[in-house]
């Protein structure tokens, strides 16, 4: 068996690697290493975390383009950044996302500091993220751990526990600074994380194409589905909401009733629609699931009657809006969902 050659994942990732991300650098002159934008690099981890590369490039265009700088994105208010982040989920990270380009501001004069120590003591930024920036923002050989990558490392050495278990993860930095890269650590990065994502993958595997195949311990024991070990699932709880939803006198939803939601409980300050605080009387319009991670919503919809009271939040600010002003309105994805099925079933 051969052993782990971290420089195989350089060679493999520059013939065979995912080079056209929005994220990542224009292509430079021939022979010399592409610079990439330190913001760009930042955000796209940020969201990428617990999100897919397909759902976040539709993302990330439109945030860059309302926000083109890390000052830009200090300067704008917290509603204008949710809204561009509506529809992501784990709205946390956007909050944090705010307050770090304002921390670079304050402190690093307006730029993302070059070391790791630095990075992780701004809001939002974990070990993974900062080392994954210093690599491939700066070219530094610090060592990641995304979910790709803790696939090829558990299969590579056979590391067994849940991959995000403590004394798991612990074995996994171990091998990461092991084996990182000194020569290319940028191009070792990406390329971890690409066969992670296009050959190493959860199911059906594709081997044959791996560059550290003959290193690969789970392959040659034939025990790969084993590894990683699978995670236990998470226990979801059930939610009914009651959803108030008014529409206009010929039916159509071109107008919106919408009220922000409280700073505590779910979606914190996001816009929805307006709730019942018991389930009414009549018969819903319709009934819609929706997944969260750790809940599984119910969503009893509505038509607003007059005789409908009992509105869940009082006091909270309300707005009547164009349906094509919502972008403006951080909102779940959730209330995407509920418009997305009226609009398939019940428009005249």
């Amino acid at each position: 068996m051969a052993t782990f050659d971290s420089q195989k994942v350089v060679n493999w990732y520059h013939q065979h690697g995912r080079k056209h991300l929005p994220w990542q650098p224009i292509s430079s002159q021939k022979g010399s290493k592409k610079q990439a934008n330190p913001y760009h690099v930042w955000l796209s981890e940020i969201m990428l975390q617990q999100t897919q590369v397909v759902k976040v490039m539709e993302y990330f265009d439109r945030f860059i383009s309302a926000l083109p700088t890390l000052e830009s994105l200090a300067q704008a208010d917290e509603q204008t950044v949710m809204a561009l982040w509506s529809g992501l989920g784990y709205y946390n990270r956007a909050r944090n996302l705010h307050k770090a380009a304002k921390q670079c501001v304050e402190l690093h004069q307006g730029e993302l500091p070059q070391s790791r120590e630095a990075l992780e003591a701004l809001s939002g930024i974990g070990r993974s993220t900062a080392a994954a920036i210093m690599s491939l923002a700066f070219d530094k050989p610090e060592p990641i751990m995304d979910g790709n990558v803790k696939r090829v490392f558990a299969r590579q050495f056979l590391v067994k526990g849940e991959p995000n278990k403590a004394s798991t993860l612990k074995q996994f930095w171990a091998l990461a600074e092991q084996h990182a890269n000194q020569t290319d650590p940028a191009a070792y990065t990406q390329g971890l994380m690409d066969l992670g994502a296009t050959l190493c993958k959860k199911s059906k595997p594709d081997c044959s194409r791996c560059p550290i195949e003959s290193s690969c311990l789970a392959k040659g024991e034939d025990v790969i589905a084993d590894y990683p070990e699978k995670k236990k699932k998470v226990k979801q709880t059930t939610l009914n909401l009651y959803v108030r939803l008014e529409a206009c006198s010929d039916d159509t939803l071109s107008t919106l009733q919408l009220e922000q939601r409280p700073s505590k409980g779910i979606w914190p300050k996001l816009w929805f629609f307006p709730l019942y605080e018991v389930e009414p009387k009549e018969p819903p319009l319709f009934v819609i699931t929706h997944k969260l991670t750790h809940r599984i919503l119910q969503l009893h919809v509505y038509p607003q009657t007059h005789t409908q009271q009992n509105i869940a939040i009082k006091d909270s600010q309300s707005k009547r809006i164009q349906r094509s002003e919502l972008l403006k309105y951080p909102h779940p994805k959730a209330l995407t969902h509920i418009l997305n099925h009226y609009d398939n079933h019940h428009l005249p």
